[in-house]
């Protein structure tokens, strides 16, 4: 993982008050929708529809291309641990594909990716 993404989770931890709770999510949905984490978070994970709705408010705030979806960060994570070195079947286990083959269909060639709207991104 970047450092800088490994010093902004740590920051997460923190500013959510959720350091100590090794058992929970480490991505909560606010206690109360105004407070905006003010109220604290609820002890369970963000909904799949949640992180999306997140993505899509960052892509627009950000001005990135539209293109850009949670879909766009998986294919990049894969394709990055893979020209890092990490195996194969390391990948598969940690995008859930039951064969190898699915999880190749994601990796892209440097080229390919460097056209893709997640790979812009700097963290």
């Amino acid at each position: 993982m970047h450092l800088e993404a490994v010093e902004r989770l740590i920051a997460w931890l923190e500013v959510a008050k959720i350091r100590d709770d090794l058992t929970g999510p480490m991505l909560r949905p606010v206690q109360t929708p105004r407070g905006r984490g003010r109220d604290g978070f609820r002890r369970r994970p963000l909904s799949t529809r949640a992180v999306e709705r997140l993505v899509q408010r960052y892509v627009r705030d950000q001005k990135l291309d539209p293109a850009v979806t949670v879909h766009s960060f998986r294919v990049t994570a894969l394709t990055t641990a893979r020209e890092r070195g990490a195996d194969i079947i390391d990948l598969q286990d940690f995008a859930g594909h039951a064969d190898p083959r699915t999880t190749l269909t994601y990796i892209r060639s440097r080229d390919r990716l460097s056209k893709s709207p997640a790979y812009v991104l700097n963290y």
